[in-house]
């Protein structure tokens, strides 16, 4: 296990947050589970050294499909102007919405930062995600609205 994070997870251990530890040969990822407005979410905290390099990941967040996606993308940038020290990455071949937060490369107080992090994080989660759910099932995705023409998808 690398040193930040057995860092994280003696910390996490101490403030009662309920995570699992995975190792592979590239990375050791420590992943603490949340719900986020009745959705469940997994929040990585993924290290791949000795040195406090550690990013964190929420990943599919939110999953669309290819009529969503110009909304989804819409609703990802207006988030990431409002939050702007984690970002919310959008993966069209996924079709999922992953949010990421790295860990400045100097940071040695790392396992304090975590909790910070794992909680302001489920925090921006959980203010963006009604925005999500409106783009992705609040509008019909069928028509498109240039001024007073509208466009309707159909197959023949």
């Amino acid at each position: 296990m690398f040193a930040a994070t057995a860092a994280i997870a003696d910390k996490f251990t101490e403030e009662e947050i309920i995570f699992r530890v995975m190792e592979s040969e590239e990375n050791c990822r420590i992943i603490a589970d949340a719900v986020v407005d009745y959705a469940a979410v997994s929040v990585h905290f993924i290290s791949s050294d000795d040195e406090n390099d550690v990013s964190v990941r929420i990943p599919h967040y939110v999953r669309f499909t290819d009529k969503e996606r110009r909304d989804v993308l819409r609703v990802a940038n207006d988030m990431n102007n409002k939050f702007r020290f984690c970002k919310f990455s959008v993966n069209l071949d996924a079709k999922a919405v992953t949010l990421e937060y790295d860990f400045p490369e100097c940071e040695e107080s790392v396992a304090e930062g975590a909790v910070e992090i794992f909680r302001r994080m489920l925090q921006i989660a959980e203010e963006a995600y009604p925005d999500f759910m409106k783009a992705i099932w609040g509008t019909n995705h069928d028509e498109q609205n240039l001024g007073n023409i509208v466009f309707h998808d159909f197959e023949v």
